[in-house]
């Protein structure tokens, strides 16, 4: 993990209600990763990033800030996440960051879609899974506003931070 970066948009809104279930049952929330829907992982070495920023605020500043709700809990096997409305919205942000470097592919390649969502529980069991459902279901939906794209990078004890933040521009009055 270590010279490692990631693009993630962070949902400060949903981080009261999901944020003791990340911490718990989300490896990354405990390596300092906070609730967010990730646009891009991995992306490039952290030693590397620096000759990226003009290209990341030129791009971010084109996107307009968006609101949208989590509407529905779903699951990957033994991931739960909570699923956006707008899921669109934050796959073209992910596809105009491939454009920019398309050596860069979302968890590296790993999935044929895209599939914009936030962790809650990760790596757990059926149990954990319903119980996290069972928690999360009757607050939804949970209104949130994307407003800014962050770029963390993992250090040599696996710890994440955000090196910088790029806003989107104004939403529309």
């Amino acid at each position: 993990m270590a010279n490692e970066s990631a693009l993630i948009i962070p949902i400060p809104e949903v981080e009261p209600i999901v944020g003791p279930l990340r911490l718990q049952y989300d490896r990354a929330a405990r390596l300092g990763v906070p609730a967010h829907i990730t646009l891009l992982y991995p992306f490039r070495p952290a030693d590397a990033v620096i000759g990226e920023m003009e290209k990341l605020t030129t791009l971010c500043s084109s996107i307009k800030a968006f609101s949208f709700s989590f509407i529905e809990l779903r699951r990957f096997p033994a991931t739960a996440y909570l699923h956006p409305d707008k899921s669109e919205r934050f796959a073209q942000i992910t596809e105009a960051l491939m454009t920019l470097w398309p050596d860069c592919r979302p968890y590296g390649g790993a999935f044929a879609e895209i599939i914009p969502h936030l962790t809650v529980a990760d790596g757990v069991d059926i149990k954990v899974l319903g119980e996290a459902e069972s928690f999360l279901r009757p607050q939804l939906p949970i209104k949130c506003v994307a407003r800014e794209v962050l770029l963390m990078t993992c250090n040599e004890a696996g710890m994440w931070t955000t090196m910088a933040r790029f806003p989107l521009s104004a939403m529309p009055s």
